[in-house]
């Protein structure tokens, strides 16, 4: 008997975030359906990324079975070359009959609509495959959060060279020299903070309550969310300044805390790690450009 592979997607989830994925039979799988709890995920987001089960065969081809509105559902499929389908307000019975068919390789598409609107990589990306939801710290996310201070850095630079060569003992040109000195210290600070941090890795979802976190790849460990008393965000109080760095900080009930810049994960992105049952909100905090450059991880 063939296997499947099927996974869970709740209403609590974010785009990719998938629950108990593993090959099932046609029995385990209508099992799985049965089981689902449809009623619990009413009043959720309709529509391809709401609660479902998605189902994927051998060929890539992808079946998800999701919610509908009075209690009927939906199908949506992907096949293998990348073509969305879509079927609305069916009753179980038929949803039923459409998996049995997946399973038999002869899913019937003409009873399927093809909304042209439908971008592909957006629905590959974010509403059929799993994501890992891991993220690292890169040295190109540094690269782009110094531009600023690289620019005025290699401008200034060139000026004063340019200075030297045509009037080597004029004041003015040992002014233009300390210009690219004193942008060099930010930069050398940003990468000498940020280097050692160069392993520091974070493993967060909307729908789960633990994620990980560690600063080097033996020092991961596991937090949970429920044991968070705040998240406080530092940004610079100036916003003339080239700096594009900020801190994040998540403050535990227990008084430690773990410090990360936005060039690993941004504030936007791990405020949508947080629904609504966890009423978390972000504290945003000011500070001085050089304090936070020194408070940097």
């Amino acid at each position: 008997m063939p296997e499947f592979i099927s996974k869970l997607q709740y209403k609590t989830c974010e785009h990719g975030e998938y629950y108990e994925e593993k090959a099932r039979t046609l029995d385990e799988t209508i099992h799985l359906i049965n089981n689902f709890p449809w009623a619990r995920e009413q009043y959720a987001q309709l529509g391809v990324t709401g609660p479902s089960i998605t189902i994927r065969d051998p060929h890539g081809n992808y079946l998800k079975v999701g919610i509908y509105y009075g209690g009927k559902y939906s199908l949506y499929y992907l096949d293998a070359k990348k073509t969305y389908y879509e079927r609305r307000n069916l009753r179980m019975d038929i949803v039923y009959n459409c998996v049995k068919a997946l399973f038999a390789g002869n899913v019937n598409l003409q009873e399927f609509s093809n909304p042209k609107w439908s971008t592909v990589q957006y629905l590959i990306n974010r509403d059929f495959l799993t994501k890992t939801f891991e993220y690292r710290l890169r040295f190109w996310e540094i690269v782009l959060m110094s531009i600023f201070w690289l620019i005025y850095f290699i401008f200034f630079l060139i000026v004063s060279m340019i200075f030297i060569l045509e009037k080597p003992f004029e004041p003015f040109t040992l002014i233009l020299l300390i210009c690219p000195l004193l942008i060099g210290f930010p930069i050398y600070h940003i990468f000498s903070r940020l280097y050692p941090k160069r392993e520091q890795y974070i493993k967060i979802a909307r729908g789960t309550d633990s994620f990980l976190f560690g600063d080097k790849a033996d020092e991961v460990k596991s937090y949970n969310k429920n044991d968070i008393e705040k998240v406080v965000h530092y940004i610079d109080n100036s916003s003339r300044s080239p700096n594009m760095f900020e801190l994040l900080e998540i403050i535990f009930k227990d008084g430690s805390s773990i410090k990360f810049s936005n060039a690993l994960i941004s504030d936007i992105t791990l405020r949508s790690k947080f629904s609504d049952k966890w009423h978390l909100q972000i504290e945003n905090k000011r500070m001085n450009v050089f304090r936070l450059m020194k408070s940097l991880c």
